[in-house]
């Protein structure tokens, strides 16, 4: 009988702990494969991306046309009605950065997303954005993966970044939508064009 107790004692915290390990198992994860194909961007050094950007927090929504170019430290981005603002273009490179608004006013700072926040009114992270647009987190820092969930992604510098749209570009795997979080904003990037390789003329 003092057995049979037994048994019934501990028969519910085995039913318990297969149950925890079966659902422990089913979370869905970020396919390996899929993390060391996008490991492979680090790769791409030259590049360019078409698209539009859209930004939202609790008080305001915009968005713009982006034109970006990428060789090696230096960068070219134009904004096409950006941000309620009109056209903007900023150029520069890891040292300095410039910006010429569509009323002929050209400003410069130590960085571009200094530049950004004080004529634009908005706190993007451009320097890392460089490595985000491939869907890569900044060497720089550290970060985290978004492991319970199947959309590729990774957490750094307090933003939320996930990759629910990726194309084929042999050999490698672009992001073709990306959705940046950062307490309320929100940031959602669809790329309709990647050339990579692209005559480099940045100033």
């Amino acid at each position: 009988m003092t057995t049979l107790i037994r048994l019934l004692q501990v028969v519910p915290v085995l039913l318990l702990a297969v149950l925890s390990a079966c659902s422990t198992l089913q979370q869905p994860t970020q396919s390996a494969a899929t993390i060391n194909r996008l490991a492979n961007n680090h790769n791409i050094q030259q590049w360019s991306v078409r698209g539009k950007v859209g930004l939202r927090n609790d008080k305001k929504a915009h968005s713009a046309y982006l034109n970006w170019s990428q060789c090696g430290e230096a960068f070219d981005i134009r904004l096409s009605g950006p941000l309620g603002q009109g056209a903007a273009h900023l150029m520069g490179d890891s040292k300095h950065a410039y910006l010429a608004t569509s009323d002929n006013q050209h400003y410069s700072a130590s960085s571009a997303s200094v530049l950004l926040e004080q004529q634009l009114g908005w706190t993007l992270p451009i320097e890392q954005l460089r490595y985000w647009l491939r869907a890569l987190p900044d060497p720089d820092y550290s970060y985290r993966l978004n492991k319970n969930d199947t959309t590729p992604g990774f957490e750094q510098q307090a933003w939320n970044l996930s990759y629910p749209g990726l194309i084929e570009h042999s050999p490698y795997q672009l992001p073709s939508r990306i959705i940046a979080k950062h307490s309320s904003l929100k940031v959602t990037l669809v790329i309709k064009q990647w050339q990579l390789s692209p005559d480099c003329n940045t100033p």
